[in-house]
């Protein structure tokens, strides 16, 4: 199935191109606007970008070839690799939208939040049905997001961070209280309490300890198969690839804002060989660790 790339995004729906995106790749991006004009169904494909779109009017939602009805507003949270799309029914359509990318996160939203919401976790329903004070409050959000966006404020993206957190925390509330009194609750707790503690790296002389699935199972004393199951059963992901995912996002932290050299980012993610964490690197991020590096800073 077609994966659609911002660029493609930008010239389906006849929209400028963003700048950082003509040449460059890997490159932080965010982008929000007010749903004005649309065609009557969007393509049934998946992303590599993520969207978060409210809804004003009546339409149809089709994920994983699920239909969920939306009447009168709701707000969807799209999931990159969930195929999705959108059938607009009523003539009158309006509300905003905001899309962005991995590396415009950048460790902005922790681990444990990001499960807990359709945005990053595919096995939560992705529509949420929106009344007139849930409406008020995402245009709120949206419309302050987008003010700051056109604004020369130099701290602005930090800003917009804040409020993209605010937005995906709302829908997780909307979403409905989750039951954490189970024993599978309280473990995935633990995982996570555990992981939080290696993060973030703040020396060369404190590298990772625990680099694997089998290591977060001895330190919660339970059977390795045992976690994996409960994780990816709530999250829709492995502990290998929650670990994984963590470790990319701190090296990007490091490369970012940081001037350790590839060496030394490499032995304190635990990695033995710097061309270890070089081809482990470009294996998430179809991109070399300094080039990522200069980039991410020529776009900040």
């Amino acid at each position: 199935m077609h994966t659609e790339t911002l660029q493609q995004f930008y010239e389906r729906t006849k929209q400028p191109m963003p700048a950082e995106l003509v040449s460059q790749t890997n490159v932080s991006h965010f982008n929000v606007k007010q749903r004005t004009c649309l065609n009557r169904m969007t393509p049934y494909n998946r992303r590599d970008y993520y969207k978060i779109c409210m809804i004003i009017g009546d339409g149809v939602h089709l994920a994983a070839d699920k239909e969920t009805p939306i009447e009168g507003a709701g707000i969807i949270f799209s999931n990159p690799s969930v195929p999705s799309s959108y059938h607009a029914i009523s003539e009158s359509q309006t509300g905003f939208y905001c899309l962005f990318n991995d590396t415009f996160l950048l460790n902005s939203i922790r681990q444990e939040i990001r499960y807990r919401s359709a945005l990053f976790n595919p096995a939560i329903q992705a529509v949420i049905p929106l009344d007139t004070a849930g409406q008020e409050r995402f245009r709120s959000l949206f419309s302050e997001m987008e003010s700051l966006l056109s604004s020369t404020y130099t701290y602005r993206f930090d800003m917009i961070r804040s409020l993209l957190q605010m937005l995906i925390l709302e829908g997780i509330r909307l979403q409905g209280p989750v039951v954490s009194e189970s024993p599978n609750e309280r473990l995935i707790s633990r995982f996570f309490g555990l992981l939080n503690q290696q993060f973030p790296v703040d020396s060369p002389e404190n590298p990772l300890r625990m680099l694997t699935p089998a290591a977060y199972a001895d330190q919660l004393s339970i059977h390795v198969n045992y976690l994996n199951n409960v994780l990816k059963k709530s999250t829709g992901k492995t502990t290998r690839e929650i670990i994984h995912e963590r470790i990319v996002e701190e090296a990007k932290t490091l490369l970012l804002n940081t001037d350790w050299d590839a060496a030394q980012i490499a032995y304190t993610l635990g990695f033995e060989y710097p061309s270890h964490f070089n081809k482990y690197f470009k294996q998430n991020t179809r991109t070399t660790p300094l080039l990522f590096r200069e980039q991410l800073r020529q776009s900040h």
